[in-house]
């Protein structure tokens, strides 16, 4: 492992005095980071100057991966590296991708007009009176009512574009089993595709300028049984990354 980071006691900026103290450090960390932390003692010459928490390169999931991918080596009880591998793939895998939340941010402008629309109505309809030349709202208007529904449209704004957003976000799925691939789009009208491992023939990635930028992209799945591409899921975060732990379980799990 390579340290790459020793963490001391933030109040005196000196190690910490005893190893208790350094463990609840470490604890904290570790509950509120992917990181695997330690505790190692800090010698000065011949003596002892304390205890520092250490940050190492790994993360917490790449140690679990590694001590399973240990003890599969090492059981006795697998004779072979067919059993190994065998036995290995036996362990459930269960992951769930979503489009990236950070494609929505083109919402926001949108969003504040109806929140400009619910708080300041009354500012709206006056700048809108006074380029109109007028001091206020005729005596035929019911100036009220109209600030009401304004506001009420301004609402009725905010919940389409929130209703809109969470549909698209719950409704778009990839589902990853020992079995294969399930995209799932839509909530009240649903299209499901399944592709099992062994089917797929190619995974392709693309990227624009943008999606570069926001580190997002389009993932493309083709079986070996169509010409075309059976899913195609857009505005994945980390699309490399993605890509790649999934060609890993394909590799893994193909029969």
């Amino acid at each position: 492992m390579n340290e790459i980071q020793a963490i001391i006691n933030i109040i005196d900026q000196k190690p910490f005095i005893s190893f208790e103290q350094a463990a609840t450090m470490r604890d904290l960390l570790m509950g509120e980071s992917t990181y695997h932390y330690q505790v190692e003692l800090l010698e000065e010459g011949n003596e002892s100057a304390g205890f520092v928490v250490i940050r190492h390169s790994e993360t917490q999931e790449d140690l679990a991966t590694q001590k399973v991918i240990h003890e599969r080596k090492d059981d006795p009880s697998l004779s072979s590296d067919k059993e190994k591998n065998e036995h290995f793939i036996k362990q459930p895998v269960n992951k769930v991708y979503h489009p990236a939340l950070r494609t929505y941010f083109l919402y926001i402008p949108l969003a504040m007009v109806g929140v400009f629309l619910v708080f300041f109505a009354v500012e709206l309809w006056m700048f809108t009176l006074s380029l109109l030349g007028l001091n206020g709202f005729p005596g035929w208007i019911d100036g009220l009512l109209l600030i009401i529904i304004t506001q009420m449209m301004g609402g009725a704004w905010l919940v389409c574009l929130l209703s809109g957003v969470l549909l698209n976000y719950y409704g778009t799925a990839l589902f990853i089993d020992r079995r294969g691939l399930t995209f799932k789009k839509g909530i009240i009208t649903r299209e499901v595709t399944n592709v099992r491992f062994d089917e797929i023939r190619t995974i392709g990635l693309r990227q624009g300028i943008f999606d570069r930028l926001l580190n997002i992209g389009t993932l493309e799945f083709a079986s070996s049984g169509t010409d075309d591409v059976d899913i195609r899921f857009i505005n994945v975060a980390n699309p490399a990354g993605v890509k790649a732990e999934i060609e890993d379980i394909i590799e893994l799990y193909r029969h």
